[in-house]
C-alpha cells in the first residue's frame, strides 16, 4: 500500500520543481513572442511560441498553478486567432499579448493552497 505521506512529499518536490522551472519558461515564452516579425507571419516561429503557451495550459492546474493555467488558456486562445487569420498581430493584439505576458508573471507566484500541503483526511 502506498505511504500518503510519502507521496505527498513526492507531489510537493514535483510541484516545487516546477514553480522553479517557471521564470525560465516564462522568459522563453517572451522571447518567443518577442522574435516574431511585426509585419509578416513567420509559421515556424508561431508554433514555437503556440506549443510553449500550450504545455502551460495543460502543466500549470497538473502542478498546482491554476490561475497560470486560466491565464496561458487565455492567451492561447488569442494565439489561435492568429494562427487562423495567419497574418502578423495587429496593435491591439499585440497589447493584449503583452498584457497576458505580464499576467503570466504575476500568477507563476500563486501556487493553489492545497498544491503539496493536502493532508490525508
Amino acid at each position: 500500500m502506498a505511504d500518503p505521506a510519502g507521496l505527498q512529499a513526492k507531489l510537493k518536490a514535483l510541484s516545487d520543481a516546477y514553480a522553479a522551472q517557471l521564470p525560465e519558461k516564462l522568459k522563453q515564452i517572451e522571447q518567443a513572442w518577442e522574435q516574431l516579425p511585426r509585419d509578416s507571419w513567420d509559421e515556424g516561429g508561431f508554433q514555437i511560441l503556440y506549443r510553449m503557451v500550450h504545455s502551460l495550459t495543460g502543466s500549470g492546474k497538473t502542478f498546482g498553478f491554476a490561475l497560470l493555467s486560466d491565464v496561458a488558456r487565455n492567451l492561447e486562445e488569442c494565439l489561435k486567432q492568429l494562427a487562423q487569420a495567419r497574418t502578423a498581430s495587429d496593435e491591439i493584439q499585440r497589447k493584449r499579448i503583452q498584457v497576458l505576458l505580464s499576467e503570466l508573471h504575476q500568477v507563476a507566484m500563486h501556487r493553489d493552497a492545497a498544491a503539496g500541503d493536502n493532508h490525508a483526511h
